[in-house]
């Protein structure tokens, strides 16, 4: 079980293509800084996204979503105290 971490936007890299082509069944993807914009406007893998949102597996950081001033569309929105216990119930991370 791990906690995917992706933090540019899917307009930048492919970091976010490239971590959803690894997501095992039981992993998290929180969406932060830059990669919030992913929740919010159509792209490549959006439909991917709005798959794992209704599993319950796509998470996207609040206070990035305010610092770029978007709405999430998709996903569930969380505070960092949310994401510390995302970290505390997952075995490991990995940052993209």
């Amino acid at each position: 079980m791990i906690l995917h971490t992706v933090k540019s936007s899917p307009f930048q890299t492919l970091a976010l293509h490239n971590c959803l082509n690894l997501l095992a069944e039981a992993d998290t993807l929180l969406l932060i800084e830059d990669a919030v914009i992913a929740c919010c406007v159509e792209h490549n893998n959006y439909q991917r996204l709005q798959k794992l949102s209704q599993q319950g597996r796509l998470m996207v950081l609040s206070a990035d979503l305010e610092a770029r001033a978007v709405n999430n569309n998709i996903g569930k929105t969380c505070s960092y105290p949310d994401f510390v216990n995302l970290v505390i119930k997952h075995k490991s991370q990995l940052s993209w």
